[in-house]
């Protein structure tokens, strides 16, 4: 632990753990020390063992078994192609956090150890981790980011409009103090490059000192690209891409993505979900040569992806190179990964990104401010890898900025001077305290033990699962305190990860009025 840094013990330690297990230094299968032991040979407390642990089981690199303790994860060898010819094909090894110094490996045998409650979930019986999720419909109304609600077998019909958290809380006259400061002391020079093809210089500096300190990320700022939003970005990716690929989409998943696809003459594949991401085989076999993703907190169904689902799908954008190829547009297979809403994880660390492990180059990240800031902020950002962004800005470096430029240096000035974190940490609270207030009621009430909760602390949304009988009753109750819902079964997000004699649906409850909250 001496060599750490400013690194914190948690953190380190969870990055040495996961380190290990990447790099087959500890075994699938191999028994992982107790919390008790672990923290007495490193000197450490168990409250910072129990994060690291708990932390990596998130992730999927590590299982807790019963009665028995903690357990290293099988994942895939890293597969040999594009631009890992330098690595041993068929090693363990790969994936890594870069700049991160991980050093020796941890090896204790482990005593045994309590199990822990899985994070976010009550003791209503899951579903099986065998099922598969089923292909959806799509929804204008899911698509602007507003779930519909449906009964099993009606009509669906949109939940009460209300304003999201973000815009509620936004500190407008913080904003406008800035915007202001912009337009006084800002030069033509800095507005004239904000006007360019991948934006603002200084915004994008920003987000790439953003990146690195909080999601992992070494991308230069060179590498990143600004645009009004995120359907601009998509729009963008097809172009660069190219429009003979397929697409694979996750399914059930964001349906706006279909349509934004379709609408630029590019090809769809839904792939479905397995119980650890999206299934590496069937995207295999759909064609698709791209695979749009959202791996930290999937929509609707929260699944994180896990360790081995990541290396499978990372696998995949590395082999078969030669084949994957657009006669407009770069070879070989991508990954888009789709981080909406990584701001809003409430317990332990942000699950790490797929472009954080990918030393290939395949993976294209996105991110957006909309969730953070409201919607009346369309600024979104890409990171790409370093051959496409060469390819960017030779095929599409011509295009002019679609954000405006004073919105992005007031953005830049907004970022640098605290206004942004300060922000999202008081909607981060304001959400989970409104989560925990909807669960506490919940259980409070007659309907505990016909409801159940999974995802809590994931994101902005979470999971709700009701015994069939009471669940009108109990969405009549949640709709009426502002709560919006979407039901995943027949219809638009066709979900079969229900079991049999319950329903399942997809909460956000950023707009719920605790007070208005009346359960049986």
């Amino acid at each position: 632990m001496g060599k750490r840094g400013n690194a914190s013990r948690y953190d380190y330690l969870y990055r040495r753990i996961r380190h290990d297990i990447a790099h087959g230094s500890i075994l699938p299968d191999e028994k992982l020390p107790s919390k008790r032991a672990l923290a007495r040979n490193l000197g450490v407390s168990v409250i910072t063992v129990e994060a690291a642990y708990a932390q990596l089981i998130a992730e999927g690199y590590v299982r807790a078994e019963e009665r028995r303790g903690y357990f290293a994860c099988e994942l895939s060898p890293v597969a040999r192609g594009g631009q890992c010819d330098g690595q041993r094909g068929g090693q363990r090894g790969g994936d890594h956090l870069r700049g991160s110094a991980v050093p020796d490996c941890i090896h204790e045998n482990a005593i045994q150890r309590p199990s822990p409650a899985s994070a976010g979930m009550t003791q209503f019986p899951a579903a099986s981790s065998e099922r598969r999720l089923a292909s959806p419909g799509t929804s204008a109304r899911m698509a602007e980011g507003v779930p519909t609600f449906a009964s099993e077998g009606g009509p669906a019909t949109p939940a009460p409009s209300s304003e999201s958290a973000a815009t509620a809380l936004f500190p407008y006259q913080t904003w406008a103090r800035v915007m202001r400061r912009t337009l006084a002391e800002e030069s033509s020079a800095t507005l004239a490059q904000a006007a360019l093809g991948a934006g603002s210089p200084r915004l994008r500096r920003i987000i790439a000192a953003y990146l690195r300190e909080y999601r992992g990320m070494d991308v230069p700022a060179e590498r990143i690209v600004v645009a009004a939003g995120s359907q601009t970005l998509y729009q963008l990716i097809i172009q660069l891409l190219g429009r003979d690929r397929a697409f694979a989409i996750e399914s059930p998943g964001y349906p706006l993505l279909e349509r934004m696809y379709d609408a630029q003459g590019a090809r769809c594949a839904s792939v479905p979900l397995a119980a650890g991401g999206i299934d590496v085989a069937a995207l295999s076999e759909s064609g698709a040569s791209v695979a749009h993703v959202m791996p930290a907190h999937q929509f609707p169904t929260g699944v994180v992806m896990s360790a081995a689902h990541r290396r499978d799908l990372l696998n995949w954008s590395r082999t078969d190179a030669a084949r994957a190829f657009s006669s407009d547009g770069p070879r070989g297979r991508f990954i888009i990964e789709d981080d909406y809403d990584a701001e809003f994880r409430m317990s332990g660390r942000p699950i790490a990104p797929l472009a954080s492990v990918d030393v290939a180059g395949r993976v294209i990240y996105l991110n957006s401010f909309t969730k953070s800031l409201g919607a009346a902020f369309r600024i979104a950002y890409m990171a790409l890898p370093e051959d496409l962004a060469a390819q960017f800005e030779l095929k599409l470096g011509f295009y002019s900025n679609t954000v405006s430029p004073l919105e992005q240096l007031a953005l830049a000035r907004f970022i640098e001077q605290g206004h942004y974190e300060r922000h999202v940490n008081r909607l981060r609270t304001h959400v989970k305290r409104l989560q925990d207030g909807l669960v506490g009621r919940v259980r409070e009430s007659s309907l505990a033990q016909e409801v159940a909760f999974e995802g809590l602390d994931r994101g902005l949304y979470f999971s709700m699962r009701v015994r069939k009988g009471t669940q009108d009753c109990a969405v009549r109750a949640l709709q009426a305190a502002g709560v919006q819902l979407a039901f995943l079964g027949r219809g638009p997000l066709a979900w079969s990860g229900a079991q049999a004699g319950e329903s399942v649906f997809a909460l956000n409850c950023e707009s719920l009025n605790i007070e208005e909250l009346v359960l049986p």
